[in-house]
């Protein structure tokens, strides 16, 4: 049974002031993703460019400050977890920590310091430190669920790059959480391929990849057990859905996926900064235990301001719920297939 990729094109005329109010007509669509039935609007917007965002400023003054993340301070700042559930009361990986979230958002919530630096540019993101960090979540993860099976049933690892993507520290962190239920997405996602899986026994995720391979306008590439794809209804510029073959859980993953993963990570990192794209929220989808409906997912989606104050999220996304993105996915997989590997003549380098 094959994916639906539906979608509806409108077509809309004003008298256009900036043509001597001559008519004009443009363009809209309304996508719907295909698993989860989430609407989504897309509106290209001609000859749009991103200015080169300096974050000089805002880092020296986030220098001034204490920042509870950097080398000095980490053993003084941060809080320590409970010794029954992490006996060293913080949890290491290589170059990485987890420790308590002082504003916990779930039953359990950590934060995963990535390294000593206290700034990296986009492009410099280390793909070893990806990895250290990576692991150092699902170790948290596996030691929550293994502590509390109820209240951590639900894992999952989100990142937020820079003040745009919501981050408010800028040292590099990722967030993991485990709750007794998963987020309205992650919801959404365990929920659609379950109910595919009922209605015509098959993997909606094997069906997703086998779909976007045969059309040919979205997908980006393969590396391992990971396939890659420019998002059929995007929530935002960039987004980039990765579909981990044959993987259930995050305790799936071996030490190449994770390295296959920061590698393609690293990819679409050297694509944002060549268009400019500043700041980015990633997240990783797992189930909870092993099921023959569902592969492993993970997403990234570009963030930004407008003239450099106004968010890219209004109304339209916080209250009424619908996501949009003013670059057509299908271009976002074409400039991406360009050599943007070529900035980097050996991401693994340091692995």
């Amino acid at each position: 049974m094959m994916l639906k990729f539906h979608k509806e094109v409108y077509n809309t005329v004003f008298r256009d002031p900036r043509e001597n109010f001559e008519l004009r007509e443009t363009t809209s669509e309304i996508r719907y993703d295909p698993i989860s039935g989430e609407m989504t609007r897309v509106f290209p917007l001609k000859h749009f460019q991103f200015a080169p965002k300096d974050w000089s400023n805002i880092v020296e003054e986030s220098r001034e400050r204490i920042c509870p993340f950097c080398p000095t301070m980490v053993e003084k700042t941060t809080p320590m977890f409970p010794h029954e559930l992490v006996p060293e009361g913080r949890l290491r990986h290589g170059k990485a920590i987890v420790v308590p979230n002082l504003s916990p958002y779930s039953a359990y919530a950590g934060i995963t310091i990535l390294g000593s630096e206290h700034y990296l540019p986009l492009k410099d993101i280390p793909a070893d430190l990806m990895v250290d960090g990576l692991k150092a979540g699902i170790s948290f993860l596996n030691t929550v669920k293994e502590y509390d099976p109820d209240k951590g049933r639900y894992g999952s690892i989100g990142w937020n790059y820079m003040p745009f993507s919501g981050g408010s520290i800028i040292h590099p962190h990722m967030q993991v959480l485990a709750g007794p239920v998963p987020s309205n997405t992650h919801r959404a996602l365990l929920e659609g391929s379950r109910k595919y899986f009922q209605q015509y026994g098959l993997n909606v995720w094997a069906q997703l990849v086998a779909t976007e391979k045969n059309v040919k306008e979205r997908y980006l590439w393969q590396s391992g057990s990971q396939h890659w794809l420019a998002t059929f209804a995007p929530r935002g510029i960039g987004d980039i859905t990765i579909v981990f073959e044959g993987k259930t859980s995050l305790g799936d993953l071996t030490a190449n996926d994770l390295k296959e993963f920061a590698v393609g990570l690293k990819r679409i990192f050297g694509y944002y900064d060549s268009i400019h794209l500043p700041s980015f929220n990633m997240a990783l989808y797992p189930a909870p235990e092993q099921t023959p409906d569902y592969w492993l997912t993970a997403r990234i989606v570009g963030r930004f301001t407008i003239f450099n104050y106004t968010s890219d999220i209004s109304s339209l996304q916080m209250l009424f719920g619908d996501f949009n993105s003013i670059i057509c996915p299908e271009q976002i997989a074409a400039e991406i297939e360009a050599p943007i590997h070529h900035i980097y003549a050996d991401p693994t380098k340091g692995m």
